[in-house]
C-alpha cells in the first residue's frame, strides 16, 4: 500500500491554502467594497477597481483639517483644472458628476452607490482650490 510522503502532503496543503487566498482576494481585482482616505489635498490610495453594475460600499475617512469630497465624474468627463468645472452646482451635478459624498474633517463616512458601466472614471474633490492643489484619483469599473 502506498503512503504519501510528508513532503507531498505539505505541497498539497500549500496549494490548497494558496487557492483559498486567491478566491478570497477576488482574482480579477474588482471589488464591491473600497476604502479611501483623504488628507491634505490627496486621496489614498489613488485608484480603485470596482465591479461594474454592482452595489459598492465605500468608506471615506477624512484625516485632514478641511472638509473634502469624493466625487466620481461621469464617464468620459475629465477636468485639467477648476476653470473647466461649471459655475453652478446644478450644472455640476447634472452634467459632470456620477456620484459624490462630502466628508467633514476627522469624520469617516460609509455610503453605497451602484458602480457605473465598465470604464475608467476620474475622481476629484470639487471643493474650490482642492482640484487645483492636486486632489484627483481614478476609479476603474470592470
Amino acid at each position: 500500500m502506498y503512503e504519501p510522503r510528508r513532503s507531498h502532503l505539505t505541497v498539497i496543503a500549500l496549494a490548497c491554502a494558496m487557492a483559498l487566498v486567491l478566491v478570497a482576494c477576488g482574482g480579477d481585482g474588482a471589488s464591491t467594497s473600497i476604502k479611501a482616505t483623504v488628507s491634505d489635498f490627496e486621496f489614498n490610495p489613488t485608484s480603485w477597481t470596482v465591479a461594474a453594475g454592482e452595489e459598492i460600499t465605500i468608506e471615506v475617512t477624512n484625516d485632514a483639517a478641511l472638509t473634502h469630497e469624493f466625487v466620481i465624474l461621469q464617464k468620459g468627463v475629465t477636468v485639467d483644472d477648476e476653470s473647466e468645472l461649471p459655475e453652478t452646482e446644478e450644472e455640476l451635478l447634472s452634467d459632470f458628476v456620477y456620484w459624490e459624498v462630502e466628508v467633514e474633517s476627522g469624520e469617516t463616512v460609509t455610503e453605497t452607490f451602484t458602480a457605473p458601466e465598465a470604464g475608467t472614471y476620474e475622481v476629484i474633490c470639487a471643493i474650490e482650490g482642492h482640484l487645483d492643489a492636486g486632489m484627483r484619483a481614478e476609479l476603474t469599473s470592470e
